[in-house]
């Protein structure tokens, strides 16, 4: 299956190959994200395992985009998964710590929502965090989401779901 590159005005976003390890091996090192699949702290092994879990999803037809620079410089990943026995999909993002509060997330986000509703054409895209996310709500809410319920999840962990809207930005695929 041939994956989609997208591009907005700064990023191109595409899917992780096995060349991509160095790149998740080098944000593992340097995240203080605590919370979610790219939190800090794993094995190599673990973050091989990451790598692999974000290949494999685009059998799906969708997954996690890598976000890069024009010098190629990848700076963070951003994307539609379903995490492992969840059953909704959710738009989630990460950062390398430097590239933060210059609007690369809410403009990858932007790009990938636009992708889910007019190249797969999804009725709706969610998101979802942990309350004490709360870079990642004040991301929702740019985004021009609305929390539509709370649920809990197989982890355990109750979460505020927000639908985000189709927006008019768009990216090229």
């Amino acid at each position: 299956m041939k994956t989609p590159t997208l591009t907005t005005k700064r990023l191109t976003l595409r899917a992780p190959t096995q060349d991509d390890l160095s790149t998740y091996t080098a944000f593992n090192a340097v995240s203080d994200t605590t919370v979610g699949a790219y939190r800090r702290d794993k094995s190599p092994d673990q973050v091989q395992q990451e790598l692999d879990r974000d290949i494999h999803h685009w059998t799906k037809g969708f997954g996690m985009f890598l976000l890069g620079l024009p010098d190629g410089e990848i700076i963070g990943g951003a994307g539609l998964i379903i995490p492992r026995g969840w059953d909704t999909h959710e738009l989630t993002w990460w950062l390398m710590p430097a590239s933060r509060r210059f609007g690369y997330a809410t403009e990858a986000s932007l790009a990938v929502i636009t992708f889910a509703y007019d190249t797969l054409n999804w009725r709706h895209v969610e998101t979802m965090m942990r309350d004490e996310n709360l870079p990642a709500r004040q991301l929702a809410i740019r985004l021009g989401g609305q929390i539509i319920r709370r649920q809990t999840f197989p982890d355990g962990i109750a979460r505020d779901v927000f639908a985000l809207p189709r927006v008019t930005a768009k990216a090229t695929v």
